[in-house]
């Protein structure tokens, strides 16, 4: 499977997700999937290095996620590997006539999303080019919203491409610093912690003053109760 290089909780938002993809895996609830034409000269090779360089500076991106079994029931977690290639295919339809191309591509993704991601072993973003002219290149881009969500998309791609412009000029990229998820993952856990703290505060004075409480509202007890 790879050298791991973290292991954290997920967030509410990715364990609802979870939850439903194992419930409904094949509903596609989750699944994105954005396309778009690249006009110009396109050096597939370069393209792979800089998925490949997003992919190791982004710690989504090389995670999976299980459950394991604990002694209070299934526990799921996001394993982060600390190396993990990206999901990069490629395609020369330029041999079909232009009917049969928009009718290839349009075949494609509906495959594509029928084969979904597995969310334990798969990359869970992929991108298949498909060239259909000498310099005309249809890109889709494929991922499920657990690692990332679609506003996304237009950072990764920026960066993606920006990466590729840079190497093809034999450059270093320059690159913004980023916050790994897993910070994100401790914060939110903490500030939980002191959630639950203050809530379970709050119930204990509501106790000692003769109140109830649920879902948050306090209910008076009746006089003399």
């Amino acid at each position: 499977m790879g050298e791991l290089e973290n292991v954290y909780a997920l967030s509410p938002m990715q364990k609802g997700m979870l939850f439903h993809s194992l419930m409904e895996p094949d509903s596609g609830a989750y699944f994105q999937q954005a396309s778009f034409d690249q006009k110009g000269s396109f050096d597939v090779a370069i393209f792979r290095k800089s998925l490949d360089v997003l992919t190791q500076r982004h710690e989504a991106l090389r995670t999976n996620f299980h459950q394991f079994e604990t002694g209070n029931g299934p526990e799921p977690l996001q394993i982060v590997f600390r190396h993990k290639n990206s999901d990069l295919s490629f395609k020369d339809i330029r041999e079909m006539p232009k009917a049969e191309q928009q009718a290839y591509i349009q075949a494609f993704k509906q495959e594509d999303q029928a084969r979904g991601f597995n969310l334990g072993t798969d990359a869970l973003m992929r991108v298949q080019v498909l060239q259909t002219d000498e310099e005309t290149y249809h890109l889709v881009w494929s991922f499920h919203h657990i690692v990332m969500d679609g506003w996304c998309l237009s950072l990764v791609t920026g960066e993606v491409f920006g990466t590729y412009f840079a190497l093809l000029e034999q450059k270093q990229p320059e690159l913004a610093p980023i916050t790994p998820y897993g910070q994100y993952i401790e914060w939110l856990e903490r500030k939980m912690n002191v959630q639950q703290k203050s809530i379970g505060a709050a119930i204990w004075r509501a106790l000692n003053s003769r109140r109830f409480t649920w879902s948050g509202y306090f209910i008076e007890r009746p006089s003399g109760g």
